[in-house]
């Protein structure tokens, strides 16, 4: 809310500055999510470890970060006015996702065929 303040305050006294506030919130926004992130995911890593096989929490970080990017460029498109571009981003970014997740498909729909070959015996 600081920087948004401050950016609105300077934009109209200093237009010519506003960029380089914006850079600036943007590189100290982007340090404190990471800070958090690798706190998160060591958390979280230490919660689903014993849980989850390597294959499968690699998988998850993947399509978690492929969402992160492709929300980041779909905003980035829609700020330069591309909504169009943004949408096509989107659909990219979910078509890998599900790309990238068809191995774990693969192995729930092999259980429950499993099950149902099991429970029909």
């Amino acid at each position: 809310m600081v920087c948004l303040v401050a950016l609105v305050v300077i934009r109209h006294w200093k237009p010519e500055w506003a960029a380089l506030l914006r850079m600036a919130s943007t590189v100290v926004f982007f340090g404190i999510i990471l800070s958090v992130a690798a706190e998160l995911l060591s958390a979280v890593s230490g919660l689903c470890g014993d849980t989850l096989p390597e294959a499968q929490w690699s998988i998850l970080l993947k399509a978690l970060g492929i969402a992160f990017l492709t929300e980041l460029t779909a905003g980035i498109c829609r700020d330069s006015g591309e909504a169009t571009l943004a949408t096509w981003v989107e659909t990219a970014g979910k078509l890998e996702i599900l790309i990238l997740a068809l191995p774990l498909i693969r192995s729930v729909i092999s259980l429950v065929g499993a099950l149902i070959s099991g429970a029909g015996s």
